[in-house]
């Protein structure tokens, strides 16, 4: 991979990690806003917020555009290719928790087989066991988060089909 590539990469990267961004590119994918209103909703700066639209529109995650009334001032929109990666992340991260899901699910198996053939003794059973049960519900709340997020997103997209 060539440097300049990683680095855009590397940006990309930090520009998700930021939850900040997170929320304001889920807020602009639902309806355009300007800063003043996603400053309100966040419950920081505009400035701030500014700052934030800036990086995500030099990044392409987002537009915007002049809205006249009542007067003229720039709102902001998700655009296509932004939505497009996100999209992208979103079924990479389901393909990764279904994979972790086999995973675990091999290893329990495995575990249990283990002990039925006498491997390991009742204590590491247990251990092992809790610590996999763990995993298993930590991959459930992830993926009831994901979950939840995707419905809401469908729900915002007909809503929006709707109003067309």
């Amino acid at each position: 991979m060539s440097e300049e590539l990683e680095k855009r990469i590397e940006s990309l990267h930090k520009i998700l990690a930021d939850p900040t961004r997170r929320k304001i590119l889920d807020l602009i994918s639902e309806t355009p806003l300007n800063p003043q209103e996603l400053a309100s909703k966040l419950n920081i700066s505009r400035p701030a917020v500014e700052k934030h639209l800036k990086l995500l529109l030099t990044n392409y995650f987002c537009e915007r555009s002049v809205d006249p009334f009542p007067t003229p001032h720039y709102v902001y929109f998700a655009s296509d290719p932004g939505l497009e990666l996100i999209n992208a992340i979103n079924i990479a991260m389901i393909e990764f928790f279904q994979s972790m899901d086999g995973i675990v699910a091999a290893e329990i198996e495995q575990l249990e087989r283990d002990f039925l053939l006498e491997r390991i003794n009742r204590a590491e059973y247990d251990t092992r066991k809790q610590s996999l049960a763990k995993k298993q519900r930590d991959l459930e709340t992830l993926q009831l988060t994901r979950i939840w997020i995707e419905e809401a997103k469908k729900l915002v997209t007909e809503y929006q089909e709707g109003k067309e």
